[in-house]
C-alpha cells in the first residue's frame, strides 16, 4: 500500500513539473514572439536657434584730396581732376551715396575771400550732357560729374540717352565727359544701388573741372581756391 502511494505521489509530482515546464516554455515563447508593450515611454521636443545679422555700410576706399593744375587768371583755361571711392554694404536693398558742398558757391578763395561760381546747367536741376563754357558767358565755373564701374549704379540724374540728354535713359555714354552738374549745399544723389555689394565694394569716380574764360567777368583774383565736399553713403530701407 505504501509503495503504491509513493508511485501516485511521484506521478502527481512529475505531472505538476511537466505542467509548469510547459507553461514556462509557452510564456517564454510568447514574450519572444510578441512585441514588448508598456515597457518604455518616449517624447520629442524641437526648437530653433535664431541669429540676426544687421546691415552695415562702409567706405572701402575713401576719396582723396585733388589738386588741379594752375590756370592763368587773364588768359584762362581748363583744369580737371578726379578721385575714386568704393562703398561696401551687406544691406539687401543696397545704398545711396550723396555729395554735399560745405559752401555756396562751393569753391572759395582761401586768402582774399573771392570765389569761383558754381557750374550753371542749361536746365535747372538737370546736368548738361557736355561741359558748356558758354552757359555763363564770361563767368568762370566749377562743376563735377560722376562715373561708375557699374553703369546701373549711377543715379538717374547722371545717366543719359546715348545722344545729348542727361537725367534720362540708362547709358553713361562717354563716362567722365558727360552729365556735368554743380555742387550744392543740398545733398545730391550720385550712386543708387538696389542690392548688397560684393566685398570689394561698388566703385565710382568723381571728376571735377574748373573753366576760366579769357578775361573773365567778373574777374578771378589771384588766390588758391578750395571746395570742401562730403560724400555720405546710407543703406536703403
Amino acid at each position: 500500500m505504501y509503495q503504491q502511494k509513493n508511485i501516485v505521489l511521484r506521478a502527481l509530482h512529475d505531472a505538476l513539473v511537466a505542467t509548469l515546464l510547459v507553461s514556462f516554455l509557452g510564456y517564454a515563447s510568447y514574450m519572444l514572439l510578441e512585441p514588448m508593450t508598456g515597457v518604455a515611454a518616449s517624447d520629442t521636443a524641437s526648437f530653433i536657434v535664431n541669429q540676426q545679422i544687421t546691415s552695415e555700410i562702409s567706405f572701402v576706399a575713401t576719396p582723396s584730396n585733388i589738386t588741379l593744375a594752375a590756370i592763368g587768371g587773364l588768359t584762362g583755361g581748363d583744369s580737371e581732376g578726379y578721385t575714386g571711392v568704393r562703398v561696401y554694404t551687406n544691406n539687401a536693398t543696397g545704398f545711396t551715396m550723396t555729395i554735399t558742398a560745405s559752401n555756396s558757391p562751393a569753391m572759395l578763395g582761401s586768402a582774399l575771400g573771392g570765389n569761383i561760381p558754381d557750374y550753371t546747367p542749361a536746365t535747372a536741376n538737370v546736368p548738361d550732357y557736355t561741359f558748356s563754357s558758354t552757359t555763363a558767358g564770361q563767368q568762370a565755373e566749377f562743376g563735377y560729374t560722376i562715373s561708375a564701374s557699374t553703369t546701373s549704379d549711377l543715379a538717374q540724374k547722371f545717366l543719359d540717352d546715348g545722344g545729348s540728354n542727361c537725367n534720362t535713359g540708362s547709358a553713361d555714354t562717354n563716362g567722365k565727359t558727360t552729365c556735368w552738374y554743380n555742387l550744392s549745399t543740398t545733398a545730391t544723389s550720385t550712386i543708387v544701388t538696389t542690392a548688397s555689394t560684393e566685398s570689394s565694394g561698388a566703385s565710382s569716380t568723381l571728376y571735377f573741372r574748373v573753366h576760366v574764360p579769357a578775361n573773365p567777368s567778373p574777374a578771378v583774383p589771384e588766390d588758391t581756391y578750395y571746395a570742401t565736399s562730403t560724400l555720405t553713403a546710407t543703406t536703403n530701407s
